[in-house]
């Protein structure tokens, strides 16, 4: 059953074209996540389903009774289809903004989705004074407190801490509900999504599977378009090199391929910068500064704000090359935390001292604005670079205030490296960004000559670049840790499995699923024991999973195969995607009976 068929979508701007006669159509209980470089239209994409902005051209086809739930990267806009915070009201006055006579089933969604998200600490809180994960909660909660059938979700991770991106993929993944979702996190895009559209040069591809899935089809097609660059080449570098030889017999034949060579001049002309610059690959490569002697010392740091604590007596000694990555719940002061130690923000009692080659990089989360005058070569000067992080010579000349969200970022990001640091600091930088370039940067990072503190939500990110923590727990207390964010969650759920690692490999996995659902859970909630028939379906959807995971596998092997014909892919697609759903249903429902084993 289909929730939205659109056809013909098409928006453009001036003479860029975002969408291009785009059609698609988005069934029951799909779970699609929506890919693009920056700047290609995907947030703009999303507002055209909700009518947020105007159409150039389009059909659009809602199920009359789909109850939508939509989450804007702008909540604070003053219209619009999605959810707009009101920094006027408290939390509580914004949450319950509804009449609760006639609406008494919402006020029980809200008070569910008010548990789940654990807004109860800041409900009397204006909506002003919180911080941007506390802000990204409060709008979700709005938009679950109606229990929609369908979420459109653009960058939902985006500010949230760990915690919580890891209860909302949680949610995304076993709520019975249709999503299509913007988002660069890629754990997410493995676990969640069961299908990927992909934005490209104005039209949507799509692929049934998850990332890792769409990943490989993406190489081959890469590689295809190599091929079919490479090919275009050669055949109009012979034709022009036959028409340089001005043959002088006009026979029928040569007049037919003299016109031929208008043509492919013509198609070569509109298609080679597209196609050469969609290879070209995006690389980034900016020396740093040698690092030599002492870098950074930290003795008995202490910080507090009236009766809210900080840091207590925080000490450390920064060495070469160290990787340092730093979480903790929203509100716990991971930016002011970054800011102390290298001296943008007071303290109240601390001994720094900080060694006399060391040049910080401060990539600051925060609203990026450039002057309205100037273009991006005024903000970069330098052309090889700006070429290296896909800013083209046509883009260049552009006024940067007038780039997407994601370039703005990438942009900012340029100004930082330029200045050549040795020691970077790194607050929330994936945000906005696209994939490419988040991959790009991870390679940077990881071949970069100095030290590097990072805050960021984007645990994949995390994972690839840092390999020691610090964990802000709150009242000042800072938790050491020596390895990477995956072998933490890895340390804290095999302390939690005190009773062992179950029978069955497979089901190993399982355990562990079920060890977090039941976290999740109320405790107090009371739960009806399992009778002997569901312990019997428990045990028979163990298997159905399993079989159900060999068949998926057994597909994804053979689409990795170089001899497989169009109208075996296009099959074998359909057949996955109905596998995909039928893993995703029987998940679900092993979720729910296990939480009561």
């Amino acid at each position: 059953m289909f929730y939205l068929k659109v056809t013909q979508l098409t928006k453009s701007y001036t003479s860029k074209v975002l969408v291009d006669h785009v059609d698609f159509t988005i069934s029951k209980w799909q779970k699609i996540a929506l890919v693009a470089k920056n700047g290609a239209g995907k947030s703009t994409l999303l507002k055209l389903l909700m009518k947020e902005i105007d159409l150039t051209d389009w059909d659009i086809e809602w199920r009359e009774w789909v109850r939508i739930g939509y989450l804007s990267q702008d909540l604070g806009a003053s219209s619009g289809a999605g959810v707009r915070l009101d920094d006027s009201k408290t939390v509580r006055e914004f949450l319950f903004d509804f009449d609760t006579t006639a609406l008494r089933e919402q006020e029980v969604e809200l008070n569910i989705a008010i548990n789940k998200l654990r807004i109860t600490p800041y409900l009397d809180q204006n909506i002003w004074s919180l911080s941007g994960g506390e802000k990204k909660r409060v709008a979700l909660t709005k938009v679950l407190m109606w229990d929609p059938e369908m979420l459109i979700l653009d960058e939902p991770t985006n500010h949230l801490d760990l915690d919580m991106i890891e209860r909302l993929e949680w949610y995304l993944k076993t709520q019975h509900t249709t999503l299509l979702m913007v988002t660069h996190d890629r754990y997410f895009l493995e676990r969640v999504c069961t299908w990927i559209f992909e934005l490209h040069r104005g039209k949507i591809i799509d692929f049934p599977g998850n990332y890792s899935y769409y990943l490989e089809q993406k190489a081959i097609r890469e590689e295809n378009e190599k091929i079919e660059v490479h090919k275009f080449k050669q055949l109009y570098r012979r034709e022009l090199n036959w028409m340089r030889r001005a043959p002088g017999a006009r026979q029928t034949k040569a007049n037919f391929r003299i016109g031929r060579f208008g043509e492919i001049d013509e198609s070569y002309a509109e298609r080679k910068d597209i196609l050469l610059w969609d290879q070209k690959k995006l690389s980034l490569s900016v020396e740093a500064r040698p690092l030599w002697g002492k870098i950074l010392k930290l003795k008995h740091i202490k910080k507090a704000f009236w009766q809210k604590i900080l840091l207590t007596d925080f000490s450390h000694e920064f060495r070469h090359n160290e990787r340092i990555g730093i979480i903790g719940k929203n509100g716990v002061g991971k930016s002011t935390f970054v800011r102390m130690i290298i001296g943008e923000e007071p303290v109240d009692a601390w001994q720094i001292q900080t060694g006399e080659t060391v040049v910080f990089g401060h990539y600051q989360q925060k609203e990026i604005h450039f002057p309205d005058d100037k273009r991006v070569i005024d903000i970069v000067h330098d052309r090889h670079l700006l070429e290296q992080f896909l800013f083209p010579p046509s883009q260049q000349h552009m006024f940067a205030e007038k780039l997407s969200g994601g370039e703005k970022r990438r942009l900012y990001l340029l100004t930082i490296l330029q200045a050549n640091p040795n020691f970077l600091i790194l607050d929330e930088p994936t945000n906005d960004l696209d994939l490419v370039t988040i991959w790009v940067l991870e390679e940077f990072l990881m071949n970069f000559k100095g030290c590097l503190i990072v805050v960021s939500h984007d645990r994949f990110f995390m994972d690839r670049i840092t390999d020691h923590l610090f964990i802000l727990e709150g009242d000042g207390v800072v938790k050491d840790f020596w390895g990477t964010y995956s072998e933490l969650k890895e340390q804290e759920n095999m302390e939690k499995l005190s009773h062992g690692i179950a029978k069955n490999g497979n089901m190993e996995k399982w355990a562990s699923r079920k060890e977090q659902l039941k976290e999740m859970t109320d405790s107090n909630e009371t739960k009806k024991k399992l009778s002997y028939m569901e312990k019997r379906e428990l045990d028979i959807l163990a298997k159905e999973i399993h079989e159900l995971e060999k068949q998926r596998d057994e597909i994804n092997l053979i689409f990795q195969r170089a001899d497989i014909a169009y109208d075996d892919i296009r099959l074998l697609s359909e057949e996955l995607g109905k596998i995909v759903r039928q893993l995703e249903q029987k998940e679900y429902r092993w979720f729910e009976l296990s939480a009561r084993e």
